[in-house]
C-alpha cells in the first residue's frame, strides 16, 4: 500500500500513532527521543493505547504503545520488509506491521494471549461476524447450562458449599458454561477464535476477583457485591460490539503476511529463516513475578490449560525470570563484568533474599536474553536493528541493571552498535519503599 487512500491514512491517525516517513506524504514522526505523547506517557508504555483500535480487545497490564512500534519502525531510516517480535504479548508488534502493510512474525508463549493476536490480525469477514452473532444469540437462548463443563477448574473458581472464597458466583459459572459450549459450536475457527477472545476480555470483570502486580485479588466488598449474569450478558455484548467496530472499520487494511507461532521463543525463533529488518519486543523483566498468573483466570475457563500439569509446562516455556517453578538455570555464554558484580552482590546479600534461587535466577535470565538476541543476530539483515525495551529490578538493595548488562553481552556477542537510553523511571515494590529507583531503558543493536 504504497499511497494509501486518504481514508485509510485519516483511520489510521485516529486510532494508531502517526505513520512512518515512508508511509505517507504527511507529517513524519519526530526522533525516538522526542516523540512523546500529548499526556506524556512514555512511548515505552501502553497509557496512550488503551482506547485505539485493536488495542482495546483485551485490557494487558503491560504492553508497549503503537507510537513505540511505528518509532522503531521509523527510525531504520528506510521502509522494512519483515519484522519479529519474540514476546508477542498483546500483539502491537504484529498488528501495527500489518496496518502499515509490512511482514512480521511474531512469538508468543501465552495460547490465550497468541489467540488475541491471530484475532486481530486474522481476515476476518465483518458479514461473517455478523451472521455468526445472530446465530450465536440464538444458539444461546435455547442452551441449557452444563456445570460439568468447567469441572477442570480449580477448587477456588465456582462458589460451592463450604467455600470461603470463589473466583465466580454459581449463577454466573452456569452462564459461562451456555457461553462456552455455544461458542465450542462455532465450525469457522477464525470466528470461533475472535468469540474466544471476546469473552476472555470480560471475565475477570465479571468475577470477585482483579488482577494487578501482585497477582490475583479479591475486590473489596466482594461478597456484598457479587457479578450476575446479566453483567456476564451485558459486558460480552458490548465487548463484541467493540471489537467488531475495529475488523468492520480496518475490513480493508494491508494484508502484509503476518505469522504467529505459539510457543517458546528461545526454541520458536529457531524455526525463522526469513532475513529481518527488525527485532523489536520487551520481554518479561527479572522481578520473580510470574506473568502466566495475570491470565490465570482465561487459561482455565477458555480451556486452554484444564491441570496442574498443563500450568507447570507452560510455566517452564516461559523466560526464567520468577522462581515459581523448579527448573535448570544456566549462565550466559558471552561477558559482562556487571553481570559478574551483581551476581558476587546477589550472593553476598543471600540471606536477605526471600528465595534463595534468586542470583541462579537473574544468571539464567540474562542466558535466556541472550539466546534471543542470538537468533535476532542471525536473522538480522546487514542494515537492520535490534530494539528492546528492558527494565531493572532489585534484591535485597542490589540493583539489576538490565540494559547495562544486556549491552555488554550484545557487544561481546560481536554486535558493533549498541546504544542504551534510559526513558522512565518505575517504582520499586512497597518493600523498597515505592520510589522511583527502576530505570526502563531501550536497547538498540545493530550489526
Amino acid at each position: 500500500m504504497r499511497n494509501p487512500p486518504a481514508r485509510y491514512l485519516q483511520t489510521l491517525q485516529e486510532h494508531f500513532a502517526t505513520a512512518p516517513t515512508w508511509f505517507s506524504s504527511s507529517d513524519g514522526m519526530d526522533t525516538l527521543n522526542a516523540r512523546v505523547p500529548a499526556t506524556g506517557a512514555s512511548l515505552t508504555t501502553n497509557q496512550d493505547g488503551k482506547g485505539t483500535a485493536f488495542q482495546r480487545w483485551f485490557h494487558f497490564k503491560e504492553a508497549f504503545s503503537p507510537s513505540f512500534v511505528t518509532a522503531a519502525i521509523d527510525s531504520l531510516g528506510y521502509r522494512p520488509t519483515h519484522i519479529v517480535d519474540p514476546f508477542g504479548g498483546s500483539g502491537t508488534s504484529a498488528i501495527t506491521a500489518q496496518l502499515l502493510s509490512i511482514d512480521a512474525t511474531t512469538v508468543e508463549v501465552n495460547p490465550f494471549l497468541a489467540d488475541v493476536i491471530k484475532a486481530k490480525v486474522s481476515q476476518l469477514s465483518a458479514e461473517k461476524l455478523r451472521h455468526a452473532a445472530v446465530g450465536f444469540q440464538a444458539s444461546l437462548s435455547g442452551t441449557r447450562s452444563n456445570i460439568l463443563r468447567l469441572s477442570h477448574l480449580p477448587p477456588t473458581f465456582i462458589e460451592g458449599p463450604d467455600k470461603p472464597r470463589w473466583i465466580f458466583p454459581l449463577t454466573v459459572a452456569r452462564q459461562l458454561s451456555r457461553y462456552l459450549t455455544c461458542i465450542d459450536q462455532i465450525v469457522d475457527a477464525g470466528i470461533q477464535r475472535f468469540f474466544k477472545v471476546v469473552l476472555g476480555a470480560v471475565l475477570v470483570e465479571c468475577s470477585n476477583i482483579y488482577v494487578n502486580g501482585k497477582g490475583r485479588r479479591y475486590r473489596r466488598a466482594w461478597q456484598e457485591n457479587q457479578p450476575t449474569p446479566e453483567k456476564l450478558d451485558a459486558l460480552f455484548a458490548l465487548q463484541f460490539n467493540t471489537s467488531f467496530e475495529d475488523v468492520l472499520r480496518f475490513e480493508g487494511r494491508p494484508r502484509s503476511r503476518i505469522n504467529v507461532i505459539h510457543g517458546d521463543s528461545r526454541i520458536a525463533l529457531a524455526q525463522i529463516s526469513e532475513p529481518i529488518d527488525l527485532a523489536v519486543f520487551s520481554p518479561p523483566y527479572p522481578n520473580t513475578f510470574d506473568y502466566t498468573d495475570i491470565y490465570n483466570v482465561e487459561l482455565w475457563v477458555l480451556g486452554y490449560i484444564s491441570s496442574s500439569a498443563d500450568n507447570a509446562r507452560l510455566r517452564k516455556e516461559t523466560l526464567r525470570s520468577h522462581v515459581q517453578i523448579s527448573r535448570p538455570y544456566d549462565a550466559p555464554k558471552k561477558s559482562s563484568p556487571l553481570l559478574s558484580r551483581t551476581l558476587d552482590a546477589l550472593k553476598h546479600q543471600q540471606s536477605q533474599l526471600w528465595d534463595a534461587s534468586i542470583p541462579a535466577m537473574v544468571g539464567a535470565y540474562f542466558r535466556d536474553l541472550e539466546i534471543v538476541l542470538e537468533e535476532s543476530q542471525r536473522l538480522l539483515a546487514p542494515s537492520g536493528k535490534v530494539m528492546m525495551v528492558v527494565g531493572d529490578s532489585r534484591y535485597a538493595d542490589v540493583r539489576i541493571e538490565v540494559a547495562n548488562v544486556i549491552g555488554e553481552i550484545a557487544t561481546d556477542m560481536g554486535f558493533g552498535s549498541v546504544t542504551v537510553r534510559e526513558v522512565r523511571q518505575m517504582r520499586s515494590s512497597a518493600q523498597q519503599g515505592g520510589r522511583l529507583l527502576l530505570a526502563e531503558s531501550i536497547v538498540e543493536l545493530r550489526s
